[in-house]
C-alpha cells in the first residue's frame, strides 16, 4: 500500500485510470475479495460506473452495467481485474457483460485464482473484444493482500512502527512511550483504515492498553466500519480494554492450549513449539477468517519474532524527532523465545528489505519498506518468486 505515490498516473488510459480510482473505494472493505472497478463508455461517454464494495455484494461489473442500463448495449466495459466465469456468492460477471451487450472489454490484469479465472477467453468466444493493459503493475500493486494470499496461503503482514532519530521505539522496557507525533497518527489511521484485522502483542496489550480503532480526523470519534482487533499472545492474554471497549469485534490469537479471561472471543490455532512455524500458523488462522491485509503495530518483540519468521510483507517506519540515548530498548531483539521455543537462526543479512517510499507528514518522516525480492510498481523483479 503505497502512502505517497499516485499509482493511478501509472495507467496511461483515462477509463482505465477512473476504474482504479473507483476500486480503491472499496479499500478495507472488500475482502477475502479483491479490490475492482469498472467504468462503461460509450461514444466515449461514460454511462455507468462502479466498484465492489463489500463480499456477497455486487461485484463492480454489475453495478457498472446497472447504471449504464440500454446505454451499454455496443458499449466498452474497463474493469481493473478480468471479470469472473464462475458462480459464487453471485453469478458470473461475464454472463452479465454478454447479456447488457458490451462490445469491448478492457482489462487491467488477469485473475490468476482457477475459481474465476477464464473471463477473458468466455468473452472472446461470445464475439467481444477483449484486451488487457499493457502494464498491469498498478492493478497488481492495488490488490497485493489479495494475490499474497493466493499465492502463499496467509495474509499480507504490513507492520507498522514508529522510532527515535537514534532507531529505539521505546524509552525504556514495560513504559508506555509517546514517540510520533501527529503525523504519526496521521499514517496509523490510514493504515488501519485499510487493513481487515489490526495485530497487537500481548505486551503492547498489556503495557500501552490500545483501542486500535479507526477514528474520524476531525472530530476523534471512532467511524462506523472497524477493522477486527487481535491481541497476540503466547501464554497469558491480558484483559484488554479492547475486549470490552463495544467499539468493534475483537479477539484473542492464541494457541489451542491457551485459556483466556471470562468475556474474551478466541481464534486459536495449533501450536508445534517451533516458534516460526507457530507464528505463521497464527497468521493463517486469520485468513481463514477471511482476512487478506493484517496490520501488526509491532513492540520490539513481536517485530523481532516476525522478523525472524520473515513474514513481513511491508513494513511502515515513521520517524519521530527525538532521541531516547543509548540506554533504551533496541528496535531487534534477536531470534530469543518472543514466540515459542527458538527456531534455527537465520542469516540476519539475507533478510533484507528495500524503500520504495518516503515522504513527511506534519512533522515526522516516513518510509516504506517491502522484501528485496517485492516487485515494485515500476515492474522491476529483484528476486524470482513463487
Amino acid at each position: 500500500m503505497r502512502l505517497f505515490t499516485d499509482v493511478a498516473a501509472r495507467i496511461s488510459d483515462p477509463f482505465l485510470s477512473r476504474a482504479y480510482t473507483l476500486a480503491e473505494s472499496g479499500r478495507g472493505t472488500t475482502s477475502p475479495n479483491p479490490m475492482v472497478g469498472c467504468v462503461v463508455v460509450s461514444d466515449g461517454v461514460v454511462v455507468g460506473e462502479g466498484f465492489h464494495q463489500h463480499a456477497g455484494g455486487p461485484h463492480a461489473e454489475i453495478v457498472a452495467l446497472t447504471a449504464a442500463g440500454h446505454t451499454a448495449w455496443g458499449s466498452t466495459a474497463y474493469v481493473t481485474l478480468e471479470p469472473c466465469d464462475h458462480f459464487g456468492r453471485t453469478p458470473p460477471c461475464t454472463s452479465a457483460l454478454l447479456e447488457a451487450g458490451v462490445a469491448r472489454v478492457v482489462i487491467g490484469m488477469a485473475d490468476p485464482s482457477v475459481a474465476a479465472a477464464g473471463g477473458a477467453s468466455t468473452l472472446r468466444e461470445a464475439g467481444v473484444e477483449v484486451c488487457f493493459a499493457q502494464d498491469s503493475a498498478p492493478f497488481v500493486l492495488q490488490n497485493e493482500a489479495w494475490l499474497h494470499h493466493l499465492r502463499v496461503g496467509r495474509p499480507y503482514v504490513h507492520v507498522k512502527l514508529a522510532l527515535s532519530l537514534d532507531a529505539h521505539p521505546t524509552s525504556a522496557l514495560g513504559l508506555r512511550t509517546q514517540v510520533s507525533g501527529l503525523g504519526g497518527a496521521e499514517v496509523t489511521m490510514r493504515l488501519r483504515s485499510a487493513a481487515d484485522v489490526v495485530v497487537v502483542g500481548s505486551s503492547t496489550a498489556r503495557i500501552d492498553d490500545p483501542a486500535l480503532t479507526v477514528r474520524d480526523p476531525q472530530f476523534g470519534a471512532p467511524v462506523s466500519r472497524q477493522p477486527l482487533r487481535v491481541v497476540l499472545a503466547r501464554k497469558d492474554v491480558p484483559d484488554a480494554s479492547l475486549f470490552h471497549d463495544g467499539l468493534g469485534e475483537s479477539r484473542a490469537l492464541v494457541p489451542d492450549v491457551v485459556s483466556v479471561p471470562d468475556g474474551v472471543s478466541a481464534l486459536r490455532y495449533h501450536a508445534t513449539g517451533n516458534s516460526s512455524a507457530d507464528l505463521c500458523a497464527a497468521f493463517v488462522a486469520l485468513g481463514e477468517t477471511g482476512a487478506r491485509r493484517v496490520l501488526v503495530e509491532a513492540g520490539p518483540k513481536l517485530f523481532s519474532a516476525l522478523w525472524e519468521a520473515r513474514l513481513i510483507d511491508e513494513l511502515t517506519l515513521v520517524h519521530a524527532g527525538g532521541v531516547f540515548g543509548a540506554d533504551a530498548l533496541a528496535l531487534y531483539g534477536g531470534g530469543e523465545e518472543s514466540a515459542g521455543t527458538v527456531s534455527a537462526p537465520v542469516d540476519r543479512l539475507d533478510v533484507r528489505m528495500r524503500a520504495v517510499e518516503a515522504g513527511i507528514i506534519m512533522d515526522d518522516a516516513v518510509t516504506v519498506w517491502v522484501p528485496l525480492e517485492t516487485q515494485d510498481v515500476n515492474g522491476r523483479q529483484e528476486a524470482d518468486r513463487e
